[in-house]
């Protein structure tokens, strides 16, 4: 039978798990990826469980000069084929190429839905792995930042005045709906589009908005490290898979027989210590790093690449003590949705494994471990 106590802190983390919101500080945050998933849900289905903290809407895949002037966005099956018409990009108008989606009705009411009343952070996710987007130097990256902020960022009024368009915003809504960060995964240099971004926060109006960079797991990352080093990001989600060198599955392959609060025999090749130290003497040294994650096997090409619930349980127990640990980023939502273990989601897992190690002294402080730095 179960003691009074033993209860208590179940009942007092289901409460806290129950209401949790997402805290840049923290290390329980569980983030998804949302927009790619087949026969995915709509976004407030997912933002209705307790154990999603933050969601990163993916993806803006074309930037202006692929798309006529505008970004093209893609999120899966919440929108109809309609475009807004571009302006033209260096003089020349094609509208075979508009890309940016002016008809996402439910998405944006459900955006605004899950901020305001089930207290979830929405990032907007940029890039992605299809590489059909590049920026024109310096000057077009600013406008790009600058663009993004227009669209998708507090809402202006010079901008709305001006007939430009919001996706996000809701009909009769005069607040309007600005999503509550950026996550850049970019393939390709965008050192002055980020760094523009960054300049914005500042003077924006909405509180707690969130830079974050999903670089893969590559140290230095190819395409966002100089990025990274001068743009103070807050968040990094590191993707440790596609990458056998310094993929997660290299860790659990070196550690199968891991015990919480032991040293690991070996890191595998798995680079979260080693990004912790290349961050330490740049802009973004702040930053909270993430263990990103395949949420089923069939969110990913290689399928070795998967961690199942026991593998990552390990994994996150090895690496939570860091102090530098902000939680799991998983891709994607609707793909973690139907990995069920013991009748839980394998997003519901990985937030039972973020508040199980929180609870733990011995995960928790790195007692009798060596990983990196210690809480």
């Amino acid at each position: 039978m179960a003691s009074i106590h033993s209860i208590a802190v179940f009942v007092s983390l289901y409460i806290a798990l129950a209401w949790a919101q997402f805290n840049i500080n923290a290390k329980v945050n569980n983030v998804v990826y949302w927009g790619q998933g087949p026969e995915q849900m709509q976004l407030l289905y997912y933002c209705q469980k307790p154990e999603i903290d933050a969601i990163a809407l993916s993806f803006v895949y074309l930037f202006p000069a692929q798309a006529n002037g505008y970004p093209g966005t893609n999120f899966g099956n919440q929108c109809s084929g309609a475009v807004y018409a571009g302006p033209g990009y260096d003089g020349v108008v094609d509208p075979t190429k508009d890309q940016l989606q002016s008809s996402c009705p439910q998405l944006a009411a459900d955006i605004a839905a899950c901020q305001r009343t089930y207290g979830k952070k929405i990032f907007l996710a940029i890039g992605g792995d299809s590489g059909e987007y590049e920026l024109d130097g310096t000057a077009d990256g600013v406008r790009f930042a600058n663009m993004l902020w227009g669209l998708f960022g507090p809402r202006n009024k010079v901008w709305v005045k001006a007939g430009l368009p919001r996706p996000f915003d809701v009909a009769g809504d005069t607040a309007g709906s600005a999503v509550d960060g950026f996550t850049l995964d970019i393939e390709h240099p965008a050192d002055a589009f980020a760094t523009q971004l960054r300049k914005l926060f500042p003077a924006s109006p909405q509180t707690g908005l969130t830079l974050t960079a999903a670089p893969q797991c590559a140290v230095p990352d190819a395409s966002m490290g100089q990025l990274i080093a001068t743009v103070a990001f807050d968040a990094l989600f590191i993707q440790f898979y596609n990458t056998p060198a310094c993929s997660a599955r290299g860790w659990v392959t070196a550690n199968p027989d891991y015990t919480p609060g032991t040293r690991p025999a070996s890191a595998g090749g798995f680079t979260f210590d080693t990004w912790a130290t290349a961050v330490a003497g740049g802009a973004s040294s702040a930053a909270k790093l993430y263990i990103g994650l395949p949420g089923s096997a069939d969110a990913v090409d290689d399928t070795s690449y998967y961690l199942n619930q026991t593998e990552s349980k390990s994994l996150v127990d090895a690496y939570f003590c860091n102090r530098q640990f902000g939680g799991v980023a998983v891709y994607d939502a609707s793909y973690a949705d139907e990995n069920l273990y013991n009748g839980q989601t394998f997003t519901q897992w990985i937030k039972t494994t973020l508040t199980d190690a929180l609870a733990d002294p011995t995960v928790r402080t790195c007692r009798g471990a060596a990983v990196g730095e210690k809480a």
